[in-house]
């Protein structure tokens, strides 16, 4: 394991720590400008702090003039050259590509060429800056899949402000804003579980509700949002004015007025708007506040769901976190 530990900019701890498995997938996300990029340049010893031996590309990388296979065997040996051109063509690159000017190539090109160069070279770690910022959103969950499989067994750190990115490239990610780490975890667990509101507007989490908090039953804490109650994970005392988060991939819709499973927190309500997102739809609940869930098209279909149809909502205490305002 690579442990980072105080890790500063200036005055100002950015990493208390940071732990890298040399066999693992570590994704740092955040907004532009909370100092991403910095961080990754760190490590790749382009500014100083610890550095990694490893392969880096940065968000936006240079070709040299000449042809798109010159510029793939820049700085590898034959032996890597030809797992090179293996990789651009699970990148989806046609090999006529290769023959073309660097010049004429598109910027989804472009990344995947350099995605290949980069993987290719012998060392131990990968540094990758926005790797499928430049790869069109209906290839990018594929090229995704074919990076984690070629990159199996290697350190790899991922620079990332796209959530679906991180879900699909990460083993744990690191959450930062303005500077500095605010939440590490699996991946699945710092997106279902965010800390703080700031990390939970920062990865998109889509149920932000205020109220008082009303009740403990450690680990438990039960919040009053007017009128409806929800159970989450907390540590606030009675009276407390806090806000419950929890995504919208954590809340399940029955058509029954009651559920039959272990969800602590289920509430009737209306459906009050459906909208398309992406390949999901999202559901807007009046429960006495507005809960938002995702589904299938298929799960829609099945409960007919449309604005005014009653539905029971349910919501795991474990999947809520109640932060103090």
């Amino acid at each position: 394991m690579n442990v980072l530990t105080n890790l500063r900019y200036g005055s100002v701890v950015a990493v208390p720590e940071l732990i890298l498995d040399p066999d693992g997938r570590a994704v740092i996300f955040g907004p532009n400008g909370a100092g991403k990029t910095t961080l990754l340049r760190i490590l790749a010893g382009r500014l100083p702090g610890p550095a990694l031996d490893a392969a880096y590309l940065p968000q936006r990388p240079y070709l040299f003039r000449g042809s798109a296979g010159h510029n793939l065997g820049l700085g590898l040996s034959s032996e890597q050259t030809a797992h090179a051109r293996q990789l651009v063509e699970r990148f989806g690159l046609p090999w006529d590509v290769l023959r073309r000017g660097s010049g004429t190539l598109s910027g989804g090109e472009r990344q995947r060429l350099v995605l290949a160069r980069t993987i290719a070279r012998p060392e131990p770690w990968v540094l990758l800056d926005e790797p499928l910022a430049a790869i069109d959103v209906r290839d990018r969950m594929d090229i995704a899949r074919e990076l984690v499989a070629a990159l199996d067994r290697r350190g790899v750190v991922i620079v990332t402000h796209d959530r679906d990115v991180a879900a699909a490239m990460g083993d744990s990610v690191a959450v930062m804003i303005d500077g500095t780490i605010q939440q590490v975890g699996p991946v699945a667990e710092v997106f279902a579980l965010p800390v703080t509101e700031r990390v939970a507007s920062v990865i998109g989490t889509a149920n932000v509700l205020e109220g008082r908090t009303s009740g403990l039953i450690d680990p438990l804490v039960a919040l009053d949002l007017g009128g409806v109650e929800v159970w989450g994970i907390g540590s606030l005392p009675s009276g407390s004015s806090a806000r419950a988060l929890f995504g919208a991939e954590a809340v399940t819709i029955y058509e029954g007025a009651a559920t039959t499973g272990s969800a602590q927190n289920h509430w009737r309500g209306t459906v009050v708007d459906v909208r398309q997102v992406d390949r999901l739809l999202e559901i807007i609940v009046d429960v006495g506040v507005r809960v938002v869930a995702v589904i299938t098209p298929g799960a829609q279909a099945s409960l007919e769901l449309r604005p005014g149809v009653e539905v029971t909502v349910a919501v795991k205490a474990t999947a809520v976190r109640i932060v103090p305002t």
